[in-house]
């Protein structure tokens, strides 16, 4: 009856467990090479070109006025939600458990342009990413046409085919060579 009993807890556990999603996945710090990120001054917000695409659900742009918004999600800039679907703090993404994260304009504390030459992470939620952030320019004013740009970094590239290729490659020589001087064939 005991062992019933522990049997039965185990089951629970492990169907509670799958109901609800199972494990959480560990977050990802985005660690790889940094780009440079520009959305000119007056540029269409609506183009791709003027959208950093982060995700399928996370396009950062900005109007001709105010701040950053997600394009994916969002048709303009929204007081202490935009850009919908991050948060930001400061620091490095590789200490993003210890950080105090906030929207956007909150982190900003009200002041863009005080935000240029911080190191700052941008948390992608939905997809549990972590990126640092650095951000270059913000053209400021009514009439500034919305520009600005920041460095990012990237997701950590995944191995080269050629490198991939090479090993397969590797693999085949050697064994072609194994059976060769098994035949009794000196090697090419």
């Amino acid at each position: 009856m005991a062992s019933l009993l522990r049997t039965m807890g185990i089951v629970g556990i492990v169907g509670a467990a799958c109901l609800s999603g199972g494990p959480a996945q560990a977050a990802t710090v985005w660690s790889g090479p940094h780009i440079v990120f520009t959305k000119a001054a007056f540029a269409d917000p609506a183009a791709p070109q003027n959208q950093d695409r982060l995700t399928p659900d996370v396009w950062v742009t900005r109007a001709n006025t105010q701040a950053i918004y997600n394009a994916a999600q969002e048709s303009a800039f929204v007081h202490n939600v935009s850009p919908l679907g991050t948060q930001w703090a400061n620091g490095s993404a590789a200490d993003w458990s210890s950080l105090s994260f906030a929207d956007w304009e909150t982190w900003a504390n009200g002041a863009p342009l005080a935000t240029i030459g911080r190191d700052a992470v941008m948390h992608l939620v939905a997809a549990d990413v972590y990126l640092d952030v650095k951000f270059l320019s913000w053209a400021s004013g009514g009439t500034s046409g919305g520009g600005f740009s920041y460095e990012r970094s990237t997701p950590v590239p995944e191995p080269a085919a050629a490198a991939l290729l090479t090993g397969v490659a590797a693999t085949a020589l050697g064994r072609r060579r194994r059976q060769a001087t098994g035949a009794g064939i000196a090697p090419r």
